[in-house]
Parts: structure tokens; C-alpha cells; sequence
């Protein structure tokens, strides 16, 4: 049987929040993607962002060569001679065979070797049988077998890499086959964050009782590692006024977006709000999705400002669903969704209707059925059930209960079109 597990931490709906994805469209729509470039070396632009199409200068292959160790023959020829040749040479890889066919000869072709001109298909050597210096052919040939045409990978003036891609490994791949030896790639945004809370302490420090640990910056720093950003940790920040205002200005005038955790609720101690409202503007700060009600999302100066919960599971799901797309528009990157899949639930799950919720479970396949469960509590203060997962199930705003065994939709983690 499975156990149902109990949620301690029991959110009331906020009929007043913002719809996800008009928050996510609302978002979008007002970050102005940053033009700053810079050319580097293309061993230095693994993870960037392209910054211009990049056209191929070359046809690869750049020459009709072989794809496999073989013979090289003209189909006709060898018609003529009943499927019976002699080798009269070699063409290995970097060293072709310069002459043609005559009617009775075959040449030996290693792969990736040049195909003589006038040879027009290659015959694995595991097809051929030898006896007596003659070469005996298999009579099913078909022209231009086991050949790599010119430019049937890439031809000339091809757009190989488009503006907003991430190079990765192949990319590299591509670009030095093609004799580039540098691109332009989007400059890096300045990402500062800091942690809001008189609780909080450094991890030198001794806890004493009500103090706890700052983990948020931590969590943020992986998040961003993993983007083309340049990342500011600006430390914690105590619940005052003043200090925040101080701090917010600061941070302002050297970042390109500005996240926060903690201060963003309707609290009596929450500074965050009223400190935005003096230097710069709040568009919304409550969102009907669980966990992550209370997102504060605004602007001051030229920066882009994200309050995220203070709740560290609150802050990794708000952080993946609305600063990574805010990140990814601000830099160029071309749109990416989550890939969804649809999977079996093993648990009794329920919600409040009227807003999405993003459960944290672990997803699996047995006897080629998709399968998901809970991966443990899901407060939005227990990271253990966010480390032990694999994805989100997500529950459409519409939905209470589902039922063990009913379908319902996941979202691995890291996997993106």
C-alpha cells in the first residue's frame, strides 16, 4: 500500500494571484534582449550563446571519399569483365589514387580515402572474395554505395549554427571542420542575488536558537552556473529598510537582473516590497502556483528585479519557471520549453483548484510503462524530496484529486526543445 504523505506546510489560494503563463507572457514581453558582443577563440565558447548565423565557407565533405574499407569500381566495367577485377592500386586517407579505371581494375579505398573519378561505388572488402590475384565482386551493386558525396553533410553557404543557440561539443565540431577559428558570442549579464532575513547566518558561525543556515544563495549560485552569466554573490541582507533600499540601489547600477530570496510575502517583517516601491516599480508579486506563490517581479533602473520566496523549494521551482526564461530572453537564447511526458502516478495526489501546482517526483520505467511517484514530502522548506527527485508532476489549475493510477503529466529535469 502505498503511504500517503502529509504536507506540512498547507498554502491558502490567493484568488488575487497572477495566472502562470501570463505571468511567464508578461515576462517575456518586457525584457529587451542585450546586443553586446564579443569574438573569441572557439575552444573558449563552449556553453555561449551564438551571436550571429554562422555560414559555412566549405562543402564537408569537400571531395567524394569513401565510407568504408573497400574497393572502389565503375559499376559498368565491371559489368563488362563479369564481375571479376584485378587491384592495381590504393587510395588511402590523405593520400589519394590520382589516375582513372581502366576496364579490368579495381583500387583499394580506405575510409575517408578520395574516390577516383571515374569510380562510381564502393564494395566493402568483407564482400569481395580473392583467389588468384583476381577480385570477385557480389553482382547486387548500386550506384554510389558506401560514397560520401561532396557537401552531403554540409555545402556551401549553409547557415550551420543560428544566432541564439548554445554551443555545445558538436558545434565545435563543426566549426573546426570548417576552418573557423572564431565567432561572436552575446556578452555575459551580470546577475547579482542576495538573501534578505534577520534568521540567516553564515556557515562559520555558530546556530543559536531561531537562526538558521542561508541555503538560498547556494542553490541560486548552481542555477546560474549552469547559464552563460556572470554571477554576483552580494551576501545577506538584514530586514531593514534602509539597508535593503541601500543595497537594492547598489546592486542596480552593476546588474543586469537582481534576484532576491526571502521578503516577498505578506509578512509584518517583509522589506522587499516597500523598498522596491521607493526605487523602481513591482509589476506583480503573487503568482497562483504552488510552491512559489509570492514572486515579486519589477524593475529598478535599467536592472530586472525577481523577489523569489524565501522557502527554498519555493525558490528553485520559481527561479526554473520565470528568471531562467527571463535570463534565456535577455541573452538571446533561442525559446526552449520542456520537454512533458505523460506517466502513471503511484501516489494519491491533491491540491486546491485554481492554481497549477509542481510536485516533486521520480520518474521511471518499468516493462516500458512510464511511471512517476512523489519523492517525498512536499513542503516547500524540504529540499530532501527536491534532491531525491527527477522531475515536477504538474497539476493543471483545474484539478483537486488524482487517483493512483490515473495519468498525469511530468517534467524531467534538464530535458528541453
Amino acid at each position: 500500500m502505498t503511504k500517503k504523505l502529509k504536507n506540512t506546510c498547507v498554502n491558502e489560494f490567493d484568488p488575487d494571484a497572477l495566472e502562470e503563463e501570463k505571468a511567464i507572457k508578461f515576462i517575456l514581453n518586457s525584457i529587451v534582449a542585450k546586443k553586446d558582443k564579443e569574438r573569441l577563440p572557439i575552444r573558449n565558447t563552449l556553453g555561449r550563446v551564438v551571436g550571429d548565423n554562422i555560414k559555412s565557407k566549405l562543402n564537408i565533405p569537400n571531395f567524394n571519399n569513401s565510407a568504408m574499407d573497400g574497393y572502389a569500381i565503375n559499376i559498368q566495367l565491371l559489368k563488362k569483365n563479369n564481375y571479376i577485377l584485378q587491384e592495381k592500386g590504393v587510395s588511402l586517407a590523405g593520400k589519394p589514387y590520382s589516375k582513372k579505371l581502366t576496364s579490368n581494375i579495381a583500387i583499394k579505398v580506405m575510409t575517408g580515402a578520395v574516390i577516383p573519378n571515374n569510380c562510381d561505388a564502393v564494395v566493402m572488402k568483407e564482400m569481395v572474395d580473392i583467389k588468384n590475384d583476381h577480385l570477385y565482386f557480389p553482382k547486387k551493386l548500386e550506384k554510389n554505395q558506401n560514397i560520401r558525396k561532396i557537401g552531403e553533410d554540409i555545402r556551401k553557404n549553409d547557415i550551420v549554427i543560428k544566432k541564439g543557440e548554445i554551443i555545445n561539443h558538436s558545434h565545435l565540431g563543426i566549426l573546426s571542420s570548417l576552418g573557423i577559428k572564431e565567432i561572436n558570442v552575446m556578452a555575459k549579464p551580470i546577475i547579482s542575488f542576495f538573501s534578505t532575513g534577520d534568521e540567516l547566518v553564515s556557515m562559520d558561525t555558530k546556530l543559536s536558537k531561531g537562526m538558521i543556515y542561508d541555503s538560498n544563495r547556494y542553490i541560486l549560485y548552481g542555477l546560474l552556473k549552469k547559464l552563460p552569466v556572470i554571477i554576483k554573490d552580494r551576501g545577506v541582507v538584514r530586514d531593514q529598510e534602509k539597508i535593503l533600499i541601500k543595497k537594492l540601489a547598489y546592486c542596480s547600477q552593476k546588474s543586469d537582473i537582481i534576484i532576491t530570496t526571502g521578503g516577498v510575502s505578506v509578512g509584518d517583517a517583509d522589506y522587499i516590497k516597500n523598498a522596491l516601491n521607493k526605487l523602481g516599480n513591482i509589476n506583480f508579486w503573487k503568482i497562483a502556483i504552488k510552491p512559489g506563490r509570492p514572486l515579486a517581479y519589477g524593475k529598478i533602473n535599467k536592472s530586472y528585479f525577481f523577489g523569489l520566496p524565501g522557502n527554498p523549494v519555493s525558490a528553485v521551482v520559481t527561479f526554473q519557471l520565470f528568471v531562467n526564461l527571463a535570463i534565456e530572453k535577455l541573452i538571446g537564447i533561442k525559446e526552449n520549453k520542456y520537454i512533458k511526458l505523460e506517466a502513471t502516478t503511484t501516489n494519491d495526489l491533491s491540491k486546491k483548484k485554481g492554481r497549477v501546482e509542481y510536485k516533486r517526483g521520480y520518474f521511471s520505467q518499468v516493462n516500458n510503462e512510464n511511471l512517476v511517484s512523489v519523492s517525498g514530502q512536499q513542503g516547500s522548506n524540504i529540499l530532501t524530496s527536491l534532491s531525491n527527485a527527477n522531475c515536477y508532476i504538474r497539476l493543471d489549475s483545474n484539478v483537486s484529486k488524482v487517483k493512483k493510477g490515473d495519468k498525469v503529466t511530468v517534467i524531467p529535469f534538464n530535458l528541453k526543445i
